[in-house]
């Protein structure tokens, strides 16, 4: 087994720093298969050097991976062994009914993270840490200590070791592997091993759609809009809490200026005014955040009363009477008691305070005024999609957020009608505007999930079970029934410290978790409360990660594996928007040692007695035709669904796969020298998608599948009790406002009186065009292009005596950070943005993180039904009396081993 593991390490030692530094120096892989063709269509000449000629180079569909929401389409001009440039989709005229997918800036810097100087080369271990725990593991050193060199076989050699070790003296439920990706489609490659090993402790939770993500089926919403055709119908479009400027780039901006051109009305509620509101919005509104819901009661509120059917109709009063339940006393759900319904509440029948726009003024800051003219605009404007992004339930009062808002949508006919929807855009391409009612097949974010078809068999984790709801495997929404246990990623830190966390209302289950393996996830930076992830890595025996790059994970392991990029393996079938998949290709051979994760997951398995063939039962290469083959398109007339690739017996020898031949819409070798399928569209084409449409219309024939009454439940005793099941906090069965822990609040030691606490303002994190989520986070051009301030309103900034530029301390009860400050008035008073993402860099003197890495400063309160809520956090803000930091660009690289 050791030899195996190092055949390739001499053929890659020719790699050296410089050509990284370059881009160059990288042996092309797959040209030949896609020969000088795979330009076609770009009509681009490389510059420079690179202008011999399309005819000495190839263009190369190559992949990116990043979480970002969006999907943009990249391919790279190589030449001479260089990836010379970067290109992105020409394969047809661009239009705004048939868009080119183009790549954003972080696509067009991928050649900085694939050959940036920072890569992990090696297998790695800490220098003072030793198996066996307890004094061995020397954890207090995790983050500070050097790094030494060592070979594939030692490091598998102390992993499987340290493997065995612990599951035998602790259970399989020491070893944690983390990973958001591994527990909403099932864990691959090292979850896979662990899992045939014995299993593993994995958490749970909603991640970055927050409450919606777990909550809004059950009311009745999915993640889900109209389709992008259909909103040009909106004579109003409502973007509530939602910037796909910064946090999705890519189409949907486009999507929506063209919708502006159509003559739609853009109005934008959020936080602060951003890109999308500065590019497409006829009127803002600034609220505060975690007081959304406040602001859709008071607006019900007027709605009620202002309704005449006959005269000033303004409530879709059918609507309610047929598809919903509870929104007053005559329509309530089995059981429900009847004062609590929606209608009594806003009204203040039983609790004698009317939700007017002046008691929700005070709360959310919006004016009396304003909140009136936005509800009647609505109201009386017969085409109005409301759309908001997850941001506005990652708050610690936002599980009934999606309850709110859909009722506020079923009272102005916002449903399912054309033009019309209530949802969110989930923040992904993958979930947006009828996905999959176009095209079936492909990965997700570089995993295979319950949508591609063709995908060999999860093999799920026995301790945490097969647990199938709403669509989404492996239960990542969901609490886990038993006998089947995981940790909510609220409570990961926590429960590792104190020995014990939650498994549903008055229940406590023994935390004794030795062993953390991070395969990519980097959660120790991305999930709330880093200070207590470091405190939790430290006191492990043995912390593993494997990575492309030096994350915040790989510094506090032990043993740190490299891994490949997408780039340098065969290539992916990738989902992208509704009427695109991608087929992207192999750039490069592996850079230096690194392998991909299914190789480590299948060569560490025989180390630990698993069979490889389980692991990794198909190479590459056959799992990816398989998909391709196995993926379908609807017909152009509607009626049902033929393959997307035909096949032929010369096509499977020149892939070198098995397979049979087929039909199919387009030439397999086509779609994999394109690199990219898009189905044209135009208006009129009869492929528009209008969410919940044909439930409007009968919902007794089609009822929701996801809630207990088959309707929208505007009245839901099913939520309030899946809440109260977990154990921590209760919400009522209607959408109310109740103020969230470290909310607006909060911010007050007096509220009555109006003076402001310790930590005056509210700090929300936001998407930033130069990272998606901690990918990117470490490439140099990225950082110089787009800054990462602390935002600031400048009526705060004069009661701190700050100016931009400056760099401002911020302190949460949770932990400190430095950043530089931009004074903006896009910002709200009392109201802070800071992007996430930024690797954390500790100062080890002072406790202080110098990167601005938001979840320094998030604290992991668990409410609801397990989300995070990353958007409820409250600071102060001080001028820093210290060394100023450096522009992040001018830092140097977390480069471990540097070659000449």
């Amino acid at each position: 087994m050791g030899a195996s593991t190092h055949e390739t390490a001499e053929a890659r030692s020719s790699i050296t720093r410089r050509n990284l530094l370059k881009w160059t120096g990288v042996a092309v892989a797959g040209t030949a298969a896609l020969g000088t063709t795979g330009c076609a269509g770009f009509n681009q000449k490389p510059e420079g050097e690179a202008a011999k000629g399309a005819s000495e180079g190839s263009w190369i569909p190559c992949n990116c991976w990043a979480d970002c929401g969006s999907k943009g389409f990249n391919k790279v001009f190589v030449q001479d062994g260089d990836c010379v440039r970067m290109g992105t989709d020409k394969t047809h005229a661009d239009s705004p009914d048939c868009p080119q997918l183009r790549s954003c800036a972080r696509g067009r810097a991928l050649r900085g993270m694939v050959f940036g100087a920072d890569r992990i080369k090696y297998p790695m271990k800490r220098k003072s840490w030793q198996p066996g725990g307890g004094d061995n593991a020397n954890g207090a050193l995790r983050g500070k200590d050097d790094w030494e060199r060592i070979s594939w076989d030692e490091a598998y050699q102390l992993i499987s070791g340290e493997i065995k070790r612990i599951t035998s003296a602790y259970g399989h439920d020491a070893i944690f592997v983390p990973g958001y990706v591994a527990s909403l489609f099932g864990n691959w490659d090292i979850g896979r091993m662990l899992a045939l090993h014995g299993g593993y402790l994995e958490h749970w939770g909603a991640c970055s759609s927050g409450a919606w993500g777990s909550m809004a089926k059950i009311y009745g919403l999915a993640e889900d809009t109209n389709d992008r055709m259909d909103l040009r119908k909106a004579q109003i479009i409502v973007l509530w809490g939602s910037n796909p400027a910064w946090s999705r780039t890519g189409l949907p901006t486009y999507d929506y200026m063209q919708c502006k051109a159509a003559g739609t009305k853009f109005i934008c509620i959020d936080i602060f005014r951003h890109a999308t509101a500065q590019a497409v919005a006829d009127q803002f509104v600034g609220v505060r955040p975690g007081t959304d819901t406040a602001l859709a009661i008071a607006m019900a509120y007027v709605l009620l009363t202002n309704d005449d059917p006959a005269a000033k109709p303004l409530i879709d009063w059918d609507f309610l009477n047929r598809c919903t339940v509870g929104f007053d006393a005559d329509h309530m759900p089995e059981g429900a008691a009847p004062e609590d319904n929606f209608k009594d509440y806003v009204l203040g029948t039983y609790d004698g305070t009317p939700k007017t726009p002046e008691w929700a003024a005070e709360i959310c800051g919006v004016s009396p005024a304003v909140i009136t003219d936005l509800a009647l605009q609505i109201a009386q404007t017969e085409r109005v999609s409301i759309i908001m992004s997850p941001a506005p339930s990652r708050t610690t009062n936002g599980t009934t957020w999606p309850q709110a808002i859909m009722t506020l949508g079923a009272m102005a006919g916002c449903i399912g009608k054309p033009g019309c929807c209530t949802g969110s855009d989930a923040g992904h391409s993958w979930l947006q505007g009828g996905y999959l009612t176009l095209l079936q097949g492909g990965t997700i974010l570089g995993e295979p999930s319950w949508t591609t078809s063709g995908n060999i068999a999860p093999i799920w984790n026995p301790l945490g079970g097969d647990s199938i709801e709403y669509g989404v495997p492996n239960g990542m929404y969901k609490l886990p029934e038993e006998p089947y246990y995981r940790i909510n990623i609220n409570e990961a830190w926590t429960g590792i410290l104190s020995g014990e966390f939650t498994t549903g209302l008055g229940k406590k289950r023994p935390c004794n978790v030795h062993m953390i393996y991070d395969t990519h996830e980097n959660i120790i930076n991305q999930a709330p409360g880093t200070m207590l992830a470091i405190e939790a890595y430290r006191k492990m025996d043995c912390v593993v990660a494997q990575n492309i790059v030096m994350t915040t994970a790989c510094r506090y392991a032990d043993i740190v594996l490299p891994v490949t990029t997408q780039w340098e393996r065969y290539g992916d079938f990738t989902a992208a928007y509704r009427e695109q998949v991608l087929w992207t290709s192999q750039v490069c051979e592996p850079l230096f040692e690194a392998k991909s994760d299914v190789d480590i997951a299948a060569e560490l398995s025989e180390y630990i007695g698993v069979d490889p063939k389980q692991v990794r039962p198909l190479e590459l290469k056959q799992q990816v035709f398989d998909w391709v083959a196995a993926a379908t398109a609807t017909k152009k007339d509607g009626s049902g669904v033929e393959n997307l690739v035909s096949v032929t017996e010369d096509d499977l020898k020149e892939l070198g796969v098995e397979g049979k031949p087929q039909e199919g819409r387009v030439p397999i070798l086509d779609f994999k020298r394109d690199g990219i399928y898009t189905v044209e569209r135009s208006e009129g084409d009869g492929l528009d998608y209008v969410v919940l449409e044909a439930f409007r219309k009968d919902p007794e024939a089609n009822p929701i599948a996801t809630t207990a009454t088959g309707k929208l439940e505007i009245c839901s005793p099913n939520a309030a009790a899946r809440v109260k099941a977990c154990g921590w906090t209760e919400i009522p069965p209607i959408a109310k406002y109740e103020p969230g822990i470290e909310g607006y609040e909060e911010t007050f030691s007096d509220w009555g009186g109006k003076v402001k606490g310790e930590y005056p303002y509210q700090l929300v994190s936001l998407h930033i065009p130069r990272h998606s989520h901690s990918s990117f986070a470490d490439v140099p051009n990225l950082r110089e292009a787009f800054d990462h301030p602390l935002y600031m309103n400048p009526l705060d900034a004069a009661t701190i005596g700050c100016e931009t530029g400056q760099t401002v301390l911020i302190t949460s009860k949770w932990g400190k950070s430095l950043r530089p400050l931009l004074v903006t008035e896009i910002m709200m008073p009392g109201v802070l943005g800071l992007g996430q993402g930024s690797w954390v860099e500790i100062d080890e003197e002072t406790g202080i993180d110098l990167a601005g890495s938001v979840n320094v400063l998030n604290g992991p309160n668990c409410v609801g039904y397990g989300h995070q809520a990353w958007n409820s956090c409250i600071v102060k803000v001080e001028k820093w009396t210290g060394t100023p930091l450096a522009p992040d660009y001018t830092w140097e690289p977390r480069e471990v081993f540097k070659e000449d």
